[in-house]
């Protein structure tokens, strides 16, 4: 069967009949009647063939559905409170916004020594006055005293207590690296080092907090990083399935290197290279991006144009300078084209090489982007020294190339004008052609999705599995 899923911005989860039933049992419609609505509901959605519903839709439907079944009085009940398929954010204190979780709070309710069922109990409580009141977002410290509220009318004044007090003397959580320095565990660096395995900013964060939790269960006053690692594969395994868990433990490894990474991003301009590099760097903990162009400029400082002229011009103008003197054409051919740009990627590519075995000799990862990353042209690609992971840009639609220039013109504020670009734009689509050639000979991933948040991910994975190559890593083992 088809399955329907719950859309709210980036985010999506799949329709689930029983948060309809909870959200209707909480203004006191029976169980029976409940189910039946959400069962309407659910082939309302189904008969008009939709895949997506916003929580907003849904809780319009469900209130229609109400009205019809059991009248205004219910459907107006329903209407001022937050469904249970519709997030409560909650702000903690550095502003940071996430989905209330009934989940999250049991667990810190049981380390105040509340038994399991007591604690998912109090959880409930708390969520559903919130989603009776309507509240769309709140604070941390809020929840914190409507949490105590709840115990000490259901559990009594030593369950406020205990909870109370075990929230204000936890302290800082300390972490221990190997050799022996102490700082404080963070669950901002944490939810960061998880967004390279795919998660979203949403469910790293969840994860971070999870986490955070399960080592206060410890009762220690500091751990160690093979701990942390041990509660957060638990946690993804728990949340969101063992292969990610695996991913995790793999980018660890990335993160860690025996030997340096060096990620090589090719590509022609607009092909969003340079965002991609950005964002493996930010993910990966990467401290080094370099730009061909920037060593390009560099070499140009050092060598004049007479000397080599073809360095001295974009990449699809370098044919320009082959020319004769009584040569005043304004097109090139294919092989002039080519060989104007295969020229300049030589000259560059020696101050690349140079880069290359800088960062090897520090043994410090780097990633490289630039239209002179072209396969084929780097030899030291099989040097054992470093770990490289070539992979190339492109967009195949024309369309979608051309749009790139104009969004990247307002981004800049035309410090890189479109039309200098578009009139060279068939040169920059035939260079295109030639390395993507090339990348298909020698085996080179080609990225070539026009959503940038795709590429990522590709990258990501590309990256993933060239490392899974050549380290051997176990998988993670269920508590």
């Amino acid at each position: 069967m088809r399955k329907i899923f719950i859309s709210s911005g980036k985010h999506q989860w799949p329709f689930s009949k029983g948060l309809v039933v909870e959200s209707l049992l909480n203004v006191g419609i029976d169980q029976d009647a409940a189910t039946a609505i959400a069962r309407s509901v659910e082939q309302y959605i189904r008969n008009k063939k939709k895949r997506n519903v916003t929580p907003e839709e849904l809780k319009d439907m469900v209130t229609e559905f109400t009205r019809k079944r059991l009248g205004k009085k219910y459907a107006d009940q329903f209407t001022h409170q937050i469904p249970t398929f519709t997030d409560i954010n909650v702000q903690d204190q550095s502003g940071l916004k996430l989905p209330f979780s009934r989940g999250i709070l049991a667990r810190s309710l049981e380390v105040a020594r509340l038994t399991p069922r007591q604690a998912y109990e109090t959880a409930k409580e708390v969520d559903r006055r919130l989603r009776m009141k309507g509240v769309e977002e709140i604070t941390s410290a809020e929840i914190e005293a409507l949490t105590e509220d709840v115990l000490e009318e259901t559990v009594g004044a030593a369950g406020r207590s205990a909870y109370r007090d075990r929230y204000h003397s936890t302290g800082a959580l300390m972490v221990q690296d190997p050799s022996g320095l102490m700082y404080p565990f963070s669950k901002g660096i944490l939810a960061q080092s998880l967004l390279a395995t795919g998660l979203t900013s949403l469910v790293a964060h969840r994860i971070a907090r999870d986490t955070e939790l399960q080592l206060r269960e410890l009762r220690l006053k500091s751990v160690t990083r093979a701990q942390i690692r041990h509660e957060v594969e638990q946690a993804l395994i728990r949340e969101v399935g063992e292969d990610i868990a695996l991913r995790y433990r793999l980018m660890r490894v990335i993160r860690n290197p025996e030997r340096p990474l060096v990620v090589l991003v090719g590509g022609v301009s607009g092909t969003g290279k340079s965002y991609i590099a950005a964002e493996i760097a930010y993910r990966l903990g990467i401290t080094r991006v370099v730009s061909t162009d920037s060593i390009r400029e560099v070499m140009r400082a050092m060598i004049s144009p007479q000397l080599t002229p073809t360095l001295h011009a974009s990449t699809f103008e370098a044919w320009q300078s082959l020319l004769g003197p009584d040569d005043d054409r304004e097109l090139p051919t294919e092989e002039q084209l080519l060989q104007g740009f295969r020229e300049q990627v030589q000259q560059v590519s020696l101050g690349i090489h140079a880069i290359i075995q800088r960062a090897i000799k520090e043994n410090t990862s780097i990633v490289l982007e630039g239209v002179h990353i072209v396969p084929g042209y780097f030899g030291m690609i099989q040097e054992p020294g470093a770990l490289f992971i070539p992979m190339l840009m492109a967009l195949p639609d024309e369309e979608a190339h051309r749009s790139r220039f104009y969004s990247r013109d307002q981004e800049t504020h035309q410090l890189r004008p479109k039309q200098r670009y578009l009139n060279h734009f068939l040169e920059i689509r035939a260079l295109q052609d030639y390395i993507m050639g090339l990348a298909e000979k020698t085996s080179v991933p080609i990225l070539q999705s026009d959503g940038q948040d795709r590429n990522v991910e590709q990258a990501m994975e590309v990256i993933a599995n060239r490392v899974l190559q050549s380290v051997p890593i176990g998988m993670p083992q269920r508590r």
